[in-house]
């Protein structure tokens, strides 16, 4: 029930509601105003006039005439009058607008045409013997029938039905534009984000059907917050666990290395090539927490890149050539703008990649130009060696970074071998 109440619907229906009662209001108001004299004394009929100009023309005479005129006029302000002799003669005529056109001589003719031409028309005619004496002639009046008609509605009335029409839509105008102005106002509210990337909530200051709309807007915000906050929580669990993890490891592994010093160094060179192959997954995964919760040192400059990469694969190469690999390297002269280590990170973690996934090839190829560097092997390709499930983090930290120094990283695999582009 409080919902119909506070429902625009109805506010709207209640709006037409008085509209419609305060035009009939001004109508009584204007009725009463302006056709008083109509609603409080009797209208008279055709009959009445005809015989109360009757009586008084009865007892009228050509001397009283005028006075008896005057009386007539006073209460019938829009009557004409006019008055012929026994002899015909047009002896007068009073309040007439069109005087000039009755003739000066008057016969049972010309009588008769007149009396036939004003039969049953505007304005009503009466026409009466003086005093019942044909020596004395007679008397005309003239009355428009507009008196006859009751309660007749004239312009001003319909100049204020369209006042008030136009007061209406107006005010509807102005009620929907209220309307309008929320949902603006909710609109932005969802467009606008705060710091921490969500919407702004609304201040509710109805209880309608926008108001309505505007709670569970800010119920679904508060919903967001707490949700964001909660991702937030496990996302710093899962670092935290992830940098315990790799600490746990790391200590494990290094007493491993320094016992595995005692036994012969055949037995333990491919325990030892583990220990470092698990070390290097280490390591990643400590760089993935640090990249992922924006704590690792990032300082950008100009650097050399035909240089850096010639440095790199050089520490590279005695690892390649005891695996059997064909090295290739073709450098330009190249200036970018990044931070060394990272970059040296990203080289590295590809390479390690070809040296450990693309055996089968047994070819790396590195190509470093203005604007890319591409790393390239023939190897059975990222999607199809199973062994590649590792190189999945260290890609990872490569696209971080890569993303984090504006580069953009382009990965191409095959069953034919696997291509790397970085570039600006």
């Amino acid at each position: 029930m409080k919902k119909i109440r506070r429902s625009l619907l109805l506010k709207y229906i209640f709006l037409f509601l008085f509209a419609i009662g305060f035009i009939q209001i001004v109508v009584m108001l204007y009725m009463l105003t302006i056709n008083v004299d109509r609603l409080f004394k009797e209208q008279p009929t055709s009959v009445d006039i005809e015989e109360r100009w009757a009586k008084d023309m009865k007892h009228a005479s050509p001397e009283t005439l005028e006075n008896v005129v005057t009386q007539w006029h006073h209460e019938y302000p829009s009557a004409s009058f006019f008055y012929v002799d026994g002899g015909g003669m047009l002896k007068k005529q009073w309040y007439r607008k069109d005087g000039d056109d009755l003739p000066k001589q008057w016969d049972a003719m010309r009588t008769t045409k007149f009396i036939k031409s004003r039969y049953d028309s505007d304005p009503f005619t009466v026409i009466q013997f003086i005093g019942d004496d044909l020596d004395n002639g007679f008397a005309v009046l003239e009355i428009d029938r507009a008196i006859f008609e009751t309660n007749k509605l004239d312009d001003r009335f319909i100049i204020i039905a369209i006042v008030l029409f136009i007061v209406f839509i107006f005010v509807s105008i102005l009620f929907f534009l209220r309307i309008l102005k929320r949902l603006v106002q909710l609109e932005n509210a969802m467009t606008v984000r705060e710091v921490d990337g969500l919407p702004i909530k609304i201040e509710v200051k109805k209880k309608d059907e926008i108001g309505a709309v505007e709670l569970a807007f800010n119920q679904m915000v508060d919903e967001l917050r707490e949700a964001k906050k909660q991702e937030r929580r496990e996302e710093q669990l899962r670092r935290e666990l992830i940098a315990n993890l790799s600490h746990d490891l790391k200590t494990p592994l290094t007493k491993m290395r320094a016992q595995l010093r005692h036994f012969d160094k055949k037995e333990t060179k491919e325990i030892d090539a583990s220990i470092d192959q698990m070390s290097a997954l280490i390591e990643n995964l400590m760089a993935y927490t640090l990249l992922t919760a924006d704590k690792m040192l990032y300082k950008p400059e100009d650097v050399r890149i035909d240089r850096l990469v010639n440095r790199i694969v050089a520490s590279w190469y005695p690892a390649f050539e005891q695996a059997g690999f064909y090295v290739e390297l073709k450098t330009t002269q190249a200036m970018w703008t990044v931070d060394a280590i990272w970059f040296e990170r990203i080289i590295d973690n590809l390479l390690q990649n070809v040296l450990r996934h693309a055996d089968k090839g047994k070819y790396v190829g590195i190509r470093v130009s203005v604007d890319a560097v591409i790393i390239q092997d023939n190897g059975e390709g990222i999607q199809t060696n199973a062994q590649t499930k590792g190189a999945g983090i260290g890609l990872s930290i490569v696209r971080l970074m890569a993303d984090k120094m504006d580069l953009q990283v382009e990965i191409a695999s095959s069953k034919e071998g696997t291509t790397v582009r970085i570039g600006k």
